[in-house]
């Protein structure tokens, strides 16, 4: 296609005014080090760049891709500067993986990582995060790329104002006076050129070409009707899904109210059983006295009986003794009136010595029925403690489900973006494919027009593909954790992998209490035991980091360390930089029921729980320590070879 001499003029002027602006930003950029002047960019960069949602931001994040020394550098300058934007706070995290750049408003890419930017951009699309590149030759994926030549401090950038335009940010006019220019203008005042050399050789082939894209839009159409057909199976799909999901959260609330019966229920239980077992220590009380009683008594008793035994004896030499004498009756007469009285004296002795046994008898009776009475009472003790176990094994069980439900509504959420990606990819196509078919039925269509529209059509549908793969990753994880957390079973995991897919099915939650989170840890370390107790066990410190340690904060962090201790142990440890607890909620942490939010709708119970799946389930140790307004450290120490039987703290 030929250009106007007027259209050429206005070009080359435009490029003119750039390249102008490009030489006084290289004059000025000479005084500074490459450091400071890229560091002045940067923040340049976000003072003239919109995002929608910028009147509700409470801070601005800008992460650096993998060089922690470089994002600590800038970090310092912004804070010796006192650097705001739009009197906000502009902070420098370190980042050293993809999701932890989604999650930030601006993406800055190290020169050494350029090979990484078309995956990295590819992630990041739809997040609405400005990404800054540099010395970048990927020129269809950046949005802002720095470039500093070889051996010189001069530093320039360029701008691709159709990829901001895309994610939705909005770039003053200011920007581009910096010293920078825009691609679209350079790579025009560059298809001048070519085109002006060329031309000559494109009108010769002009009909050639025109034959072929006819054939090519044919193909094309049918091609397109092949994609509607199977965006309307995707939309009926997705409106399947959309009911089953209505269907979760009602059966979600269901549960929520068999929760709240069963913490009522548990409630009574518990006051029951304070009057059970101050009854059970009265009774202990008592039983112990009778049992010193019974001791005091018995001893008696032997005494006596080695008594009556003693005097049975004598009894029986003294009945020999008198069959002896009944002989000798008649000629001792004289003393039979002295014997008749020894007589009837051991006969009174042998009456009481009979008394006595007779009360040893009924003592020993008493021993028995209090015997009795004492079973009973740890009989009615034993069930209660066996109802207990079990109310504590449905509280076990409620947390869990709680748990799946936040893992439901996490996943639900993330799943929403790549699809309103995916919907909006199939609407942009269809847009194109009207206004394409009105060309062809008015004549009108053009080669420019025909390259515009397939290029549109497969920028469309790598993006579809691309958010669908997303979905379909980010179900495959759900469905992972979802099953471990429903099965207590065994198996074998890589445990930083692992850790992190948990982290991400919470990642709404995090990104609704603007919470960042950092792992540290060695790439792989395979342990074997039951990843649905450990990912119960991070959801449950994760939620009560939200709900007590960043309650009255706007964000906060968590980091999570993995260090291999020795070849049978490993150590993971949370922490967080909430607001910490005193000494007397250190203390009782792990008691059931105790809290500081009672009148908030917290029960007491989530560390408990934590403390027994720790400690039996996983047969580890957890320890905490915290101190007022410094956050607070988990240390887990589990073994490596989980074995089959549950362990105790």
């Amino acid at each position: 296609m030929m250009m106007s001499g007027y259209q050429i003029y206005r070009l080359v002027s435009v490029t003119l005014l750039v390249l102008s602006l490009t030489v006084y930003s290289y004059v000025h950029a000479q005084e500074f080090k490459p450091e400071q002047v890229k560091s002045a960019y940067i923040v340049s960069f976000f003072k003239h760049i919109d995002w929608l949602s910028t009147s509700s931001r409470k801070r601005y994040t800008l992460a650096i891709y993998n060089q922690p020394k470089y994002a600590k550098y800038l970090s310092q300058a912004l804070l010796d500067n006192r650097i705001t934007v739009d009197n906000k706070p502009l902070i420098i995290i370190p980042a050293s993986s993809i999701r932890q750049l989604r999650e930030a408003d601006g993406a800055f890419i190290p020169q050494q990582f350029n090979s990484q930017v078309h995956e990295i951009a590819s992630a990041l699309r739809g997040s609405d995060t400005l990404l800054i590149t540099n010395n970048s030759t990927n020129k269809h994926d950046v949005m802002i790329n720095l470039l500093q030549k070889e051996r010189e401090n001069i530093i320039s950038f360029e701008v691709n104002k159709a990829n901001l335009v895309y994610e939705k940010l909005r770039m003053s006019s200011e920007l581009l006076l910096l010293g920078g220019n825009e691609l679209d203008v350079a790579m025009l005042y560059r298809d001048i050129e070519v085109e002006m050399q060329k031309s000559k050789k494109q009108s010769d082939s002009l009909q050639r070409k025109l034959d072929q894209q006819e054939q090519a839009l044919l193909l094309a159409t049918e091609q397109l009707k092949l994609a509607k057909q199977t965006l309307k199976s995707l939309n009926v799909e997705l409106e399947k899904n959309t009911q089953a999901t209505k269907k979760q959260k009602l059966e979600l609330a269901e549960l929520k109210e068999k929760i709240h019966f069963k913490q009522q229920q548990l409630e009574i239980d518990r006051e029951a059983l304070k009057v059970v077992t101050q009854q059970s220590k009265l009774t202990e009380e008592k039983l112990e006295q009778q049992r010193s009683l019974l001791k005091e008594k018995e001893r008696k008793n032997s005494q006596i009986l080695a008594v009556v035994k003693k005097n049975a004896h004598v009894l029986s030499e003294q009945e020999v003794e008198i069959k002896k004498q009944q002989g000798e009756i008649e000629r001792q007469g004289v003393d039979l009136q002295g014997k008749s009285k020894v007589i009837d004296s051991q006969k009174t002795y042998l009456l009481l010595t009979t008394s006595l046994a007779l009360v040893s008898f009924i003592g020993i009776l008493l021993i028995v029925v209090f015997f009795n009475k004492n079973r009973k009472t740890t009989k009615k003790l034993k069930k209660t403690l066996r109802n207990l176990n079990d109310t504590q094994a449905q509280l076990v069980q409620s947390e869990k489900m709680a748990s799946l439900g936040r893992l439901v509504a996490g996943v639900a959420h993330e799943v929403n973006t790549p699809l309103g990606v995916a919907i909006t990819a199939g609407s942009l196509t269809s847009e194109g494919v009207e206004r394409l078919k009105e060309k062809v039925v008015a004549s009108s269509l053009s080669k420019d027009d025909l390259d515009s529209f397939l290029d549109r059509s497969t920028k469309s549908m790598a993006m579809s593909e691309g958010a669908l793969i997303k979905v379909k990753k980010l179900l495959d994880n759900f469905k992972l954790v979802a099953a471990d957390q429903t099965l207590s079973e065994f198996r074998q995991i890589n445990l930083p992998h692992y850790v992190d897919e948990v982290m991400s099915t919470l990642s709404s939650e995090l990104t609704k209490h603007q919470v960042t989170f950092q792992l540290n840890s060695v790439d792989e370390l395979m342990i074997s035991t039951r990843p649905g107790t450990l990912s119960q066990v991070l959801s449950n410190l994760v939620m009560n980091s939200i709900i007590h340690g960043f309650s009255d904060k706007d964000y906060g962090e968590i980091n999570v360390d993995i260090i291999l201790q020795s070849d049978d142990l490993v150590e993971v440890n949370y922490r967080d930089n909430g607001k910490g607890m005193d000494s007397h909620a250190l203390a009782n942490i792990f008691e059931p029921f105790f809290t500081t939010q009672r009148g908030k709708g917290s029960t007491g119970l989530g560390m408990n729980i934590v403390y027994n799946l720790v400690c039996q389930q996983l047969q580890g140790t957890i320890t905490v320590d915290s101190k007022q307004n410094k956050g607070m450290s988990v240390k887990l120490l589990l073994p490596v070879n989980l074995t089959r039987e549950e362990g105790e703290c």
